[in-house]
């Protein structure tokens, strides 16, 4: 049946606070200025420390890194943790973002 679906009240029907469910939806975090040395297990490690991640991608061009690539975490709260805490480090001389 889906007469769950339906509202009884004639009240419309209200999904769950976003707040609280996107908590735990995967976020992808672009990161900017990293060190033109840095490979992909550099990254995760440097982001790793804040939560678990899916997936972590460093853009290259034929000339080698570009300076900046994705980070992937499996819940957003630990990528907005990673976010507040990183944003604005240097690393090597160069001022994350």
């Amino acid at each position: 049946q889906t007469d769950d679906a339906v509202p009884t009240d004639g009240q419309p029907q209200t999904q769950p606070s976003e707040n609280t469910e996107n908590k735990s939806q995967p976020k992808r975090l672009h990161v900017s200025n990293i060190p033109f040395r840095f490979r992909d297990p550099d990254l995760r490690q440097m982001f790793g420390q804040f939560g678990k991640i899916l997936d972590v991608e460093i853009i290259f061009n034929e000339r080698g890194s570009k300076g900046f690539g994705f980070v992937t975490f499996e819940n957003s709260a630990d990528a907005d943790r990673a976010r507040e805490k990183l944003h604005g480090t240097v690393v090597e001389g160069r001022k994350i973002e």
